[in-house]
């Protein structure tokens, strides 16, 4: 099965995109096949249209929604690379999870009891944050890790692992060696 890696940064030279470029590099060099939704690249319509809107009687879900239903269907391995902008993801990630992580694909209720239907599946989500990794925890109670781990993918039945990586504010040299030695350690021990 090939992993799946969702992107959600816009085209720039930076942290996420080094992650992204130091992800291909891994996948390359083991020969690895893998799919790739870049978000910002694609345009990704990220709003919740009424007809879609589960809860208020719609339920249609958009042609390419579906094909990336597919393609999240034909993985055990999701991959998550973003930045945490005011505590969470950003807004085309977000709508991304609202359009494609629906009820009756991700999840489903047995009476009031909410119960995840992606079981089987893990995601290793790197995500950056521009104060320092200890702070970011310290002061915001590391709620965009809690959001993405236990109420979004937990809550599909998705196991996760989150690589948080602090200060990205300005992409240096040093972080960069950073990037090059986590992102290859992380990925080994992820697609075990």
């Amino acid at each position: 099965m090939k992993p799946l890696v969702i992107y959600a940064h816009p085209k720039t030279n930076g942290h996420c995109s080094t992650i992204l470029g130091e992800v291909k590099k891994y996948f390359k060099s083991h020969k690895i096949k893998y799919d790739l939704i870049d978000l910002y690249a694609e345009k990704y319509d990220a709003l919740l249209h009424e007809k879609e809107h589960y809860t208020a009687g719609g339920y249609s879900v958009s042609k390419r929604n579906k094909e990336i239903q597919k393609m999240i269907l034909a993985t055990d391995k999701l991959i998550f690379i973003y930045p945490v902008w005011w505590g969470s993801m950003p807004a085309v990630l977000k709508g991304f999870i609202d359009r494609v992580f629906v009820g009756r694909f991700a999840f489903k209720f047995r009476g009031k009891i909410p119960v995840g239907l992606l079981k089987g599946k893990k995601a290793l989500v790197f995500l950056t944050t521009g104060s320092a990794s200890w702070i970011y925890k310290l002061i915001m109670s590391n709620r965009a890790v809690k959001l993405i781990k236990n109420d979004i993918l937990g809550f599909c039945g998705v196991k996760a692992k989150v690589c948080q990586i602090g200060g990205c504010t300005k992409l240096t040299d040093a972080q960069k060696i950073k990037i090059q030695k986590v992102v290859p350690l992380r990925l080994r021990s992820f697609l075990k």
